[in-house]
């Protein structure tokens, strides 16, 4: 993907295929999941299986002389029935970058699946880079949550917290957009009259972009997690913005689309 003057390109480190009843709830925010009629619409979105293919990973984004890895992947050992893992590195050498090329590490925030190759034992994997997340996320996990705090301690000192919005380097700005976590965090890419979003996991899939109904059962605050996503998809609808999430299939770009009665979505 270019926009503009940055280059956006998806570094692959994992794969998942689960039943979408175990990640998607419609219509209710308590945790109840969906049943089979609630996807007989959207079975495009599944594989020849009826699972939903979730991707792991993240994007570098070429901003001048910066290389911003946006997510960390799962890491090196693959979860819950990963059929790959631990590629990420491998990713980035494809593109012609080493970890040591990175100039920074930008997290939309701080689920397991988007910390793993932060650190590797008690080391930085990425030793020039300097690490951000919002402040709110280092606040809920670092010290809380197990996994976030092994990774993000050994980068510690070359930690950046993002307090409020900001541009982090041309054409890249930060936005909160909380309720999936306190600190949950999109950057708007723009350079000239293009423009492109990468929106971590305010939306894990395209189906919640299509009605205000669907919602993810991973969100820490689920009715802040719905407002979020449903003010998101009023501001796309139309816009011919294209979005990236951090599961979308092949971590593909896509655009939400206004249709009768009711919302769109296209991949590429």
């Amino acid at each position: 993907m270019k926009v503009g003057e940055l280059e956006i390109l998806p570094v692959f480190d994992a794969m998942a295929a689960v039943p979408p009843a175990s990640a998607y709830s419609y219509g209710d925010v308590t945790g109840k999941g969906t049943a089979p009629e609630d996807w007989a619409p959207h079975t495009d979105l599944l594989d020849a299986d009826g699972n939903l293919e979730i991707h792991m990973g993240g994007f570098l984004v070429r901003s001048g002389d910066r290389r911003i890895l946006v997510d960390a992947g799962l890491g090196p050992d693959p979860m819950f029935g990963g059929s790959a893992g631990g590629v990420l590195l491998q990713s980035l050498a494809t593109l012609g970058v080493s970890a040591d090329d990175i100039t920074d590490v930008v997290l939309t925030h701080l689920h397991f699946d988007h910390v793993g190759w932060v650190s590797r034992d008690d080391t930085p994997v990425f030793p020039n880079a300097t690490y951000r997340c919002h402040t709110r996320d280092w606040d809920h996990f670092v010290g809380h949550d197990e996994t976030a705090t092994a990774k993000m301690t050994p980068v510690q000192e070359r930690f950046e917290p993002i307090a409020t919005d900001a541009t982090l380097a041309p054409g890249v700005d930060t936005r909160l957009c909380a309720g999936h976590t306190p600190g949950s965090t999109i950057l708007v890419l723009s350079s000239g009259a293009a423009r492109a979003m990468l929106i971590g996991d305010v939306v894990h899939c395209p189906v919640e972009l299509l009605d205000d109904e669907w919602g993810g059962l991973s969100d820490v605050d689920p009715e802040m997690a719905k407002q979020a996503r449903n003010a998101l998809a009023v501001e796309l609808e139309g816009a011919d913005t294209p979005v990236a999430a951090a599961h979308f299939p092949g971590l593909q770009f896509g655009r939400l689309l206004t249709g009768e009665g009711k919302r769109g979505w296209t991949f590429g």
